[in-house]
Parts: C-alpha cells; structure tokens; sequence
C-alpha cells in the first residue's frame, strides 16, 4: 500500500465512481466501489446500528493494461487519491 494525496477528477454513475482522471490519465472503474465509512466517535459503544457517513470509496480502476485498486477520499470541493495498491 502506497499512502498519496493526489487530485482527481471522478465522474460518477448513479451515486457510485465510474471513471476518473488521475495522474494526467483517463481511468475506468473496473470492479464494484465499497463506500468507506465511519462511526462518530463520541456514540456509546453499545450503540447497535450506529449511523455511519461516508469517508471514502474503494475500487480498482483500470486504463490500457495497466490496474490500481485505490482509496478516494473528499477534499475540499474534489477529490483525492489517498491510497494506492498494485
């Protein structure tokens, strides 16, 4: 796993990423995006079915023969590429 924290562009379909730019690339979503999620720390642990927010998605993109799965995260207006494994 490669920590990053670089910009790109994500195109989405129906609420989940589709493709992005990244790296001066043009990249297709190649598997199914897992959303990362997160629980609010300051919930009782014994809270069952705590709500959860969105932190990030996970997939694998793919351009030419060339395939990275990453973990895109919100930065500001964008996002970003925060982590990266090949």
């Amino acid at each position: 796993m490669v920590l990053t924290h670089e910009v790109a562009t994500v195109w989405w379909e129906q609420g989940v990423p589709d493709r992005m730019v990244w790296r001066e690339r043009r990249w297709r979503v190649s598997d199914t995006p897992t959303r990362l999620t997160a629980t609010a720390e300051f919930l009782p642990s014994a809270m069952t079915h705590a709500p959860e927010r969105t932190v990030g998605w996970r997939f694998q993109v793919s351009a030419g023969d060339e395939a990275v799965v990453v973990d895109i995260t919100p930065d500001g207006d964008g996002w970003v590429v925060a982590r990266t494994w090949r």
